[in-house]
């Protein structure tokens, strides 16, 4: 079956763009689920990035094929559909919109502050530095010295 499975396959890797079925790929992930091959193997094989076959693998895997590490975050799907549907975010009043942007705000004019301070502090420091080693620290701006 093996190689049935190789010729079919070897006619697509001719071809420069390859579109394999939703049948085609599930069957690639049971071949990797049932553990006959390594995802190496399988990639060699049919021609495909392993970050596709990953891919797949998280899409069409079922709970009951959990049993085999799979390597990416996204491990094997109750839902056996090729695609997840995105959830919608929860959407927030404006009220609690303008509490939100002026905590930020408030958080974001603090950071601010705080490194204004720091770039002044460091300034003294190299005033202080050029004044006692008489050494110029700064670079000057223009041509190659």
């Amino acid at each position: 079956m093996v190689e049935q499975v190789d010729l079919e396959f070897q006619k697509l890797l001719l071809s420069r763009k390859r579109h394999l079925t939703e049948e085609k790929k599930r069957q690639i992930v049971e071949d990797y689920l049932s553990r006959s091959c390594t995802v190496e193997q399988l990639c060699k094989r049919y021609g495909v990035s392993r970050s596709a076959l990953y891919k797949w693998i998280s899409n069409f895997a079922t709970v009951g094929h959990c049993q085999r590490k799979v390597r990416t975050a996204a491990r094997c799907k109750q839902n056996p559909l090729p695609m997840a549907k995105k959830q919608q975010k929860t959407t927030e009043t404006e009220a609690e919109e303008l509490a939100r942007l002026r905590e930020e705000n408030k958080r974001l004019s603090e950071a601010l502050k705080m490194a204004e301070w720091m770039n002044h502090a460091k300034d003294v420091m190299i005033d202080e530095a050029e004044k006692t080693f008489n050494i110029p620290i700064r670079k000057k701006s223009g041509a190659k010295q």
